[in-house]
């Protein structure tokens, strides 16, 4: 049952809880099967602040969130994630993923994980961890 007292912040029940964070988790799902950054707002927040391996400084805002997506796809092409689990624990979701892609002609598979504020249902701030070596390829 949701508490609604006044002056309290409503916290879903376990039901509810399970259903928000598998539907949010469906839906980043769908979105990293066939990833078109054109979409992210469908999951992010205006104003997300991504933290991303490997940069010195955050992401800020859907439109540096949609280049960075459109960058690695135009690297990656072929970039795919999958769930392999969720949860959520208040408003922050986490999913951990396997992730697919050719590097330099070679099938490359990496797993990671995101830690998710959600505001409203979009991701509002987010921390994506995955180890970067495969993808920077033989050269690197």
């Amino acid at each position: 049952m949701t508490d609604t007292r006044p002056g309290t912040r409503p916290v879903p029940d376990d039901a509810h809880r399970a259903y928000h964070v598998g539907d949010f988790a469906d839906r980043w799902a769908a979105f990293w099967a066939a990833p078109d950054p054109a979409l992210l707002g469908t999951l992010s927040h205006p104003g997300i602040v991504l933290h991303w391996p490997g940069r010195p400084e955050p992401i800020v805002g859907l439109d540096q969130w949609t280049a960075q997506v459109a960058g690695t796809l135009q690297r990656f092409p072929d970039l795919r994630l999958a769930v392999l689990a969720h949860a959520l624990n208040e408003d922050v979701a986490f999913i951990g993923w396997r992730a697919t892609a050719t590097v330099e002609g070679t099938a490359v598979a990496w797993e990671g994980a995101d830690r998710m504020r959600l505001v409203d249902g979009l991701v509002r701030e987010s921390t994506v961890v995955f180890d970067t070596a495969g993808l920077r390829g033989r050269s690197a």
